[in-house]
C-alpha cells in the first residue's frame, strides 16, 4: 500500500509538473504568436494549453479520487497537502482553460494583423479594421466572457489555499501559479477589448 501510494503522489506531482510547464509555455507563446501575426503558431499555443488543461485535470481527479490519497487526505497533515494538490490542478486547469479562450480570439486577431501587416494604413484601412474589429469582439463574445469566468474560478480556488504548512515543492508549485494567475490578469483579459489589442498591434487608433 504504501508503494502504491508514493507511486500516486509520484504520478500527482509529474502530472503538476508537466501542467505547469505546457501552461507556462504556451501563456509565453501567445503572446510571441500574436505579434508575429502567425496562426500556425496560435494553433500550436492552442494544443499546448489543452495538454496543460489535461494535466493538471489528471492530477486534481487522482489527488480526489484515488483510494490511496483518500485515506492520506482523512489525516490532518497530510489531508492539506492533497488537498493543496488538487485545488492546485483545478488552478491550473482553469488558468488553461482562459488560455484557450484568449487563443480562439488571438486566432482571429492574427489573421487580421496579418493582412495589414508591413504597410501604412490609409483611412479606408482603419475603417475597415474598426469593422472587422467588432465583429471578431461579436463573433467571439462567448470565448471572452469564459476567460474572465474561469479567471474569477482559479482565483476563488487559489483563496481556499494557505501555503504555510505545504511541502517546498507544492509551496514553489504555488509560487509559480501565483505568478501565472497575475500575469493572466493583465494578458488574458486583453482580449475583452479587441479594438485595443489591434490598436496596440497595429500602432494605430482605432475608435468608434
Amino acid at each position: 500500500m504504501a508503494g502504491y501510494t508514493a507511486f500516486v503522489a509520484a504520478s500527482v506531482s509529474q502530472s503538476l509538473q508537466n501542467g505547469r510547464g505546457e501552461l507556462a509555455a504556451g501563456e509565453a507563446a501567445l503572446a510571441g504568436a500574436e505579434r508575429s501575426a502567425d496562426s500556425a503558431s496560435v494553433g500550436n499555443v492552442m494544443i499546448q494549453l489543452k495538454r496543460a488543461e489535461q494535466d493538471f485535470t489528471d492530477a486534481r481527479r487522482r489527488s480526489s479520487q484515488d483510494p490511496a490519497l483518500r485515506v492520506l487526505g482523512a489525516l490532518p497533515w497530510s489531508g492539506s497537502q492533497v488537498s493543496a494538490s488538487a485545488h492546485l490542478g483545478a488552478i491550473g486547469a482553469d488558468l488553461s482553460r482562459a488560455g484557450e479562450g484568449a487563443a480562439v480570439v488571438a486566432l482571429q486577431v492574427a489573421a487580421l494583423r496579418k493582412q495589414y501587416a508591413g504597410r501604412p494604413l490609409t483611412p479606408d484601412d482603419l475603417q475597415t479594421v474598426l469593422q472587422q474589429a467588432q465583429t471578431i469582439a461579436a463573433s467571439y463574445k462567448g470565448s471572452i466572457k469564459q476567460i474572465g469566468e474561469q479567471l474569477k474560478v482559479a482565483h476563488a480556488e487559489r483563496a481556499q489555499v494557505t501555503t504555510t504548512d505545504l511541502i517546498p515543492p507544492l509551496t514553489h508549485a504555488y509560487q509559480e501559479v501565483d505568478g501565472a494567475l497575475t500575469q493572466a490578469d493583465t494578458a488574458f483579459t486583453r482580449y475583452q477589448d479587441v479594438k485595443a489589442v489591434l490598436s496596440d498591434l497595429l500602432g494605430v487608433a482605432l475608435s468608434g
